[in-house]
Order: structure tokens, then sequence, then C-alpha cells
């Protein structure tokens, strides 16, 4: 009896220790689980007297030169927007296009900008605003306002627009381009995709400066002397400053260089140097006026140097010499060997352009020059190519002579005639009768009998002489029939003197 109760304790406290063994720790799981969840997720930082300085170390380290820089600037960067109206006739209506059924289409566009002076003048690429019809500028509060383009200049890529604003605007301040060095840091700051973020605020992306003195060309846009930065540019970008570590504005972020179309770390500036200049030039006439000497060139390689014996292994040839240009009359040759222009050396065409382009039109220049194996040094002073402001305002148009850039850049056949038309006033009767910058006039003819509607025989227009000559007996309300080529495709139109 006793050995049988023995073993009822034995079997029920082996069964009580299996049921503790398997149910104890589940519940005591839980239980700790649900100590635990009632706790933070996270540990509240504690910092003690003795890390004090620790954490002052941080703070400015996190408060660096680059933060700072952008803080400085930031408020002057804006959002760029623009509409563009264009007119396309409908293809099943084209017999009837002349008596208005069409379409009008809107094409949209986005870019960056910054203040430079707080009358509300703002900077930014031409090809952000390039022939749009409505132009809207977003401050980073939020403002917006509607801008009017005060200049711009196609082969310097930059424009000038103007707000009327009724705050104080912060300006950004324009810093030295002239001693970069290559590795320093800089700040691209932007509207990159703002179709997307849709917020004013603008974005940054920080890089160093890879190379000076680029060149770079897309499309029939070619640009040299750029700053090459590894900052990320991206769509949306184009206009904003380039900014170095004192939050100066060194450059306008322009280009990027892309085998897919996305940011790969070649991006492009134009030095705010080179960009001062042209900014007055667009505010003070609307336009930039290159200087004009009159020289065509080309690079020196070894066979040149060996064929002419040349002394030295850099400069350009002189390949012509334009007639009664300011060259010619100073006395350059065909076969000449420009060394410098003043102290600065000539290396390439590219960089005799560049310094010639920075000329100053009311200054001479000494050109260091090499003829027959002696050095020699020639004083010109260029001149101003536009030469005929009667057809700005009866026409509203503005010439130049041809160069061989303006060849390559507009597609025309050749320099050696005509006169290029290189800015089109809006409204005007070039504008209405859709004349365009890069068209080249080489013929033009007036009206000699308003009621009969004829015509003077044709004039062919050879250089600039020939059109100051037909536009000075030009008057107001006659008509003009022009003659013009267009990516070497001949056009005719016709229009009429303004009556203003």
């Amino acid at each position: 009896m006793h050995r049988n109760r023995l073993v009822v304790l034995i079997l029920a406290f082996i069964v009580i220790a299996a049921i503790a063994f398997i149910f104890l720790p589940r519940a005591w799981k839980r239980h700790n689980y649900a100590v635990q969840s009632a706790k933070p997720y996270f540990v509240e930082s504690v910092i003690g007297n003795e890390a004090d300085s620790v954490q002052k170390a941080i703070t400015i380290s996190r408060n660096n030169a680059i933060v700072q820089a952008i803080r400085k600037v930031e408020n002057s960067v804006v959002s760029i927007s623009t509409v563009q109206l264009v007119r396309e006739r409908l293809p099943w209506f084209d017999f009837f296009y002349s008596f208005g059924f069409n379409t009008e289409r809107k094409y949209y566009g986005l870019g960056s900008g910054f203040i430079i002076d707080k009358r509300g003048y703002i900077v930014t690429n031409n090809h952000v605003i390039e022939d749009a019809d409505v132009i809207k500028v977003t401050l980073t509060n939020g403002k917006a306002y509607e801008a009017t383009v005060v200049g711009d200049d196609p082969e310097f890529d930059m424009a000038v627009l103007k707000i009327e604003p009724k705050e104080d605007l912060a300006i950004a301040e324009l810093g030295d381009s002239g001693d970069l060095m290559v590795g320093e840091w800089v700040i691209a700051i932007g509207n990159p995709f703002g179709y997307l973020i849709k917020d004013s605020q603008p974005t940054v992306t920080v890089g160093v400066i890879s190379a000076t003195r680029r060149s770079f060309q897309k499309d029939d846009l070619k640009l040299s002397g750029l700053i090459q930065t590894d900052a990320a540019i991206n769509p949306g970008n184009s206009g904003g400053p380039l900014v170095n570590s004192y939050g100066q504005v060194i450059g306008i972020n322009t280009a990027i260089f892309s085998t897919t179309g996305g940011y790969q770390g070649v991006g492009f500036a134009i030095p705010v140097n080179t960009a001062k200049k042209i900014i007055t030039a667009l505010i003070d006439q609307g336009m930039v006026i290159k200087p004009w000497i009159g020289l065509e060139y080309q690079e020196i390689n070894s066979d040149i140097i060996s064929h002419l014996d040349l002394p030295v292994n850099e400069g350009v040839l002189v390949s012509y010499v334009v007639e009664e240009s300011p060259a010619k009359k100073a006395g350059f040759m065909n076969g000449d060997i420009i060394a410098k222009i003043g102290d600065l050396k000539v290396d390439s065409v590219d960089r005799t352009i560049e310094i010639i382009d920075s000329l100053d039109i009311r200054q001479d220049a000494v050109f260091s020059i090499i003829r027959k194996k002696e050095f020699l040094d020639i004083l010109i002073r260029p001149e101003i190519p536009d030469i005929s402001g009667s057809a700005k305002k009866l026409l509203g148009i503005t010439v130049q002579a041809p160069t061989p850039e303006a060849m390559v850049k507009y597609g025309i056949s050749s320099y050696r005639k005509g006169v290029l038309i290189i800015q089109v006033e809006k409204k005007s009767p070039a504008h209405k009768a859709d004349l365009k910058r890069g068209d080249l006039i080489i013929r033009m003819s007036r009206e000699q009998n308003a009621s009969a509607r004829q015509f003077v025989i044709d004039q062919d227009i050879k250089n600039l002489k020939d059109f100051k000559n037909f536009v000075s007996d030009m008057h107001k309300g006659q008509a003009v029939r022009i003659i013009l080529e267009r990516k070497q495709e001949l056009w005719r139109t016709y229009m009429t003197a303004s009556t203003d």
C-alpha cells in the first residue's frame, strides 16, 4: 500500500516538473516581453560633463565652411519656369493654314538663376529662357514674379532677367574666378528636377574643381574657358551658381558631359570673371557685341613648324586678313604667327578667340607676332562690328560681319559674303517676318512704288559697307524684300520698316 502511494507521488512530481519545464519559460518570456514593450524603443542620449568638449568639437566640425557658404548664398538662388507658345498647323488643314486653322501648343522649361542686384536683376543661362513667351521666377520664400529679358547672348549662353520686387532681395556676392585651384571645394546650387520636387528651396551638391579653361560643344553651342567640376549638375541646375568655400559665386552652371543623359561626374560652369563683363553688356546694351579685328586663324603643328622653320612651337597661324579690317590697317599679313596678345600666351585657336573676345574696344592691344623668324609687336584697336543703328530702329535687327566661328555655329556656306543677324528685337518688323539670329542677309531691295508694289533691282549685300549704304537710303514705312541664307538654304521674306 505504501509502495503504491510512493509510486503515485513520484509520478505526480514528474508530471508537475514536466509541466513547469514546458510552460514556465513561456510565461516568463511573456512577462519579460510585456515589461520590455512598455519601455522606449530607443535609448535617450545622456552626455555627462566629461563629454562636453567632444560635443562642442563635433558641433564645430558640422558647421563647416561648406555649410556656412550655403547659408550665405542660398536665399539669392531662384527657380525659373518658362512657357513657350508655338503655333502648329494641323496636317489635315494644311490647305487652310493661312485662314487660321492651326493649333497652339505650350512647351514648358525649368532652370535656375541667382539675384545679383536688389533692383531685381537675375543671371541665368540663355538656353533656360530662349524663345520663352512667359518667364516666372520663384524666390526661396515661395513668392513668384513675372520676369522680362533684359538681354541675352547664345554664344556665351548667358541671359539677364529683371523682376519688380515688392520686398528686399538677398543678393549673391560675385567672387574671383582668376585664382581658382584645381582640387578646391565648390558647391553647385539650383533646382534640379524641379517639376518632380515642386519646392522653391534650392538643393546643393558638392565637389571639387576638376580643371579650368576647358572647352565644351553640344549641338551648335560651343563654349571655351570653362570651369570643369565633379559637383553634380542635373537638369534644372542650369543657370544656378557655382560657389566657393567663402559663399562667393565663381561660376554659372551651364552644361554636363554625358553619354547617358544623366550625371556622370563631368560638369561645366562659365567663369564669373567672364560673366561680369557679359552681365554689364547685357544690362547696358541688351546684347554682347564682340570686338572685331578681322583675322582668321589655324592651329600650328609639327609640319607647319618644320616647313616655316619657326623658332617657337606654340601660337596660331594667321590664314586670312579681312580687307579694310582693323588687322589689315594695322599691318597684319597672311602667314604671321601670333605668339602673345598683351601678356597672355596664345597656344590654340580657342584661346586666341577667348582673349580677343575679352579685349576692350576702346583700347589698343599689343599682338606679339613672328614674321619670317623675326619678332614684331603690332598695335591694333578692335572695332565694333555693328555699324548701323538705323537697321535696329527701322527693321529691328542688329548685324555684324560673319566669322568662321559663326559659319560653323549657324551652318552658313561662307563667311566672306553678306551680313550676319546677331539680334532680332521682339515685335519688330524683322520679328514679324520670322528673321532669326544667325540668318545671313545676302541681297536686299526696297519698295519703289507703293501703289504698284514695285521693288528696285536687288542689291547684293557683300559686306557691312553695302548693308550700311542700303539702310541709309531707307525711310519709315517702306517695304523691303530680303534674300537670306539659313542653314545653307535660301529664303525670301518681306517686311515694312517701322513707322515709330
